[in-house]
């Protein structure tokens, strides 16, 4: 019975994982596909884009989860990673696509 109920926990908890990790994939490739018509990006941008943007979700999951009940350290940490998310792209797409981004997004 005790094997039984560790093997159905188990279980869920992979389930669990293999759903969010889906989420964070469909979320990754949502930003990745709104950047690459708006910014008319080639495809190895896009590839760059979308990783950096699924290892963004990840981050930022992981943060959530950790310091869920520390609301100020939460935010200071997700702040970096914005930060960070920020950097990576402009490295990838440069300041003039980051700026169009910044247009779109304010006028959409």
């Amino acid at each position: 019975m005790t094997k039984n109920i560790l093997l159905l926990f188990f279980i869920s908890l992979f389930v669990s994982n293999a759903f969010a990790q889906k989420n964070l994939d469909k979320s990754a490739s949502k930003i990745t596909q709104k950047m690459t018509k708006a910014l008319s990006l080639d495809e190895e941008q896009k590839l760059k884009v979308y990783e950096i943007q699924l290892n963004r979700f990840q981050e930022v999951a992981n943060i959530r989860k950790e310091y869920n009940n520390d609301t100020k350290t939460r935010k200071i940490q997700l702040r970096k990673v914005y930060n960070r998310l920020h950097g990576k792209l402009t490295k990838v797409l440069g300041k003039e696509k980051m700026q169009e981004w910044a247009n779109f997004k304010q006028n959409n």
